[in-house]
């Protein structure tokens, strides 16, 4: 039996007759094992003693040491395991007795255990650091569970764990040293190093020792699934919440989304983006094509050619500005105005040629543009949809026509603008491929001993998601290489 196997079989007897709390259960056994200090949070009757005594259960050996609000004479010697049952941040004797644990190193594992709000009692305790996890336990279960709940099933004193499972405290110490061999792999340093860049930015504190206990987790359970290096599965469970803090549990889970995203975008970019960059190469393979090789009169704006037409709206002198890389497009496009803004009250569009029609916002038509400034600052005015009206079709100024230093740069930007759209369709075929292969390799982790389920869940979700997203853009593809074909024939 390797210790994959043994591990699960241990956990599924242990969490028998414990109803929608097994993933809790399942925590607290990887909190000990890493030698994680935890605070079980819960109203009374949530569960907390049950899973306590269960986890127990699944030891044989240990020496554990538990305190009510009775007496606290603690051991001369390191116990396994030190509990605190009905911990109360306003009761001296207490806290002292725990921060007595914590600064002489009394015990391998502290669990807390009680009904006060982690964020102030931590704080007011002086622990708030010191613990590590927060496990919270749900009020009450769902109406789906309540069956089980009522039957033989949901009785927490109906399990029984085999001897020949139960974990000693030498191989706590033999798997832990085992544990620090285990890598963490570069997928696992994207979700990490995105969780420490927003705990920056919210001015959130994470110890160096909260950080070494947070991989230990992730190496205990590659370590307990049988692999050499942490995948991001082993990441899952930073999702939950089990910080105690409210701000650094949105940090933490912020900065886990974050880093999420950016590891499906290195096996996959979004499918938006390249449907965005495919969409302005073709353009840009539109307008190389209908330029015609005509050199204009432009004025140069953040590094950008622009063509400068001069309009007249209600007796005001407008001028805007449409960049030359739009000239031979079909696309409508906000031109920029006198302050290099983009004016979203005009819309220019060059028609496939060198002729740039001109539309304006009727409320700026009517109005002047300078009336309708102010009125777009009246909330109730600018959400409403603008209606371009035409208002005129001017031409841009040839400053010579078949220019041949302009023709050669047409050409090789529309052979570019081919090069690069041909680059991205064979990204997303790959991207595809690449999808595929993440989702399959995920699919045999669902076995792993402390996966967490609900957050599995939406991490395969996701995947699935963006798998389907860019499948069908590269059904959209099939479109965007007969326009490639019919853009590349101006390519000599």
């Amino acid at each position: 039996m390797t210790i994959a196997e043994r591990i699960q079989k241990l956990l599924s007897e242990a969490e028998q007759g414990l109803v929608e709390r097994e993933n809790i259960l399942r925590l607290l056994f990887l909190a000990v094992l890493t030698r994680q200090s935890t605070y079980l949070y819960g109203r009374a009757g949530s569960g907390k003693r049950s899973v306590v005594t269960h986890m127990l259960a699944g030891f044989k050996g240990l020496s554990v040491q538990t305190y009510g609000r009775r007496s606290f004479n603690l051991p001369t010697e390191p116990a396994n395991i030190i509990l605190f049952t009905s911990f109360d941040s306003g009761f001296p004797p207490m806290t002292s007795a725990i921060n007595a644990v914590i600064d002489e190193h009394l015990a391998h594992e502290l669990i807390l255990s009680g009904r006060l709000r982690p964020d102030a009692s931590l704080s007011q305790a002086g622990i708030s650091d010191s613990i590590h996890l927060v496990i919270s336990f749900p009020d009450s279960v769902s109406p789906s569970a309540l069956k089980d709940l009522l039957s033989d099933a949901g009785d927490p004193s109906n399990y029984a764990i085999s001897d020949d499972l139960k974990i000693t405290p030498a191989e706590v110490q033999k798997w832990s040293e085992e544990i620090e061999k285990i890598q963490i792999s570069e997928d696992s340093l994207i979700i990490l190093k995105a969780i420490a860049v927003e705990c920056e930015r919210s001015n959130v504190y994470i110890s160096a020792r909260r950080w070494r206990g947070l991989a230990k987790m992730a190496r205990a359970q590659a370590f307990f699934a049988g692999r050499s290096q942490t995948s991001v599965t082993d990441l899952l469970f930073l999702s939950e919440d089990l910080w105690g803090k409210r701000a650094t549990s949105e940090a933490i889970r912020k900065g886990y989304t974050d880093g999420l995203y950016e590891f499906l975008n290195a096996y996959a970019p979004d499918p938006e983006c390249l449907r965005k960059t495919t969409q302005e190469l073709l353009i840009s393979a539109e307008h190389y094509k209908n330029a015609n090789g005509n050199r204009y009169k432009t004025i140069t704006i953040n590094g950008e050619e622009y063509i400068s037409y001069s309009i007249t709206v209600f007796n005001e002198p407008i001028t805007l500005f449409a960049p030359l890389s739009r000239v031979g497009t079909n696309e409508d496009f906000h031109p920029l105005n006198a302050l290099h803004h983009e004016e979203t009250r005009a819309k220019c569009n060059f028609m496939g040629g060198d002729v740039c029609k001109i539309s304006i916002d009727s409320k700026a038509k009517r109005n002047g543009m300078r009336a309708s400034s102010i009125m777009q600052n009246n909330s109730s005015v600018s959400n409403s949809t603008p209606v371009y009206e035409d208002y005129a079709k001017l031409p841009s100024e040839i400053l010579q026509t078949n220019d041949p230093e302009i023709m050669e740069q047409n050409k090789l930007g529309l052979q570019n603008a081919h090069e690069k759209l041909y680059e991205v369709i064979t990204q997303a075929l790959q991207s595809l491929k690449s999808l595929k292969s993440l989702y399959t390799n995920s699919s045999e982790f669902q076995n792993d001993p402390f996966l967490p389920m609900r957050p599995y869940k939406s991490y395969m979700d996701m995947i699935l998601k963006r798998y389907k997203a860019l499948s069908a853009f590269c059904k959209e593809l099939q479109q965007y290489e007969a326009a490639i074909a019919q853009a590349s024939t101006g390519i000599q």
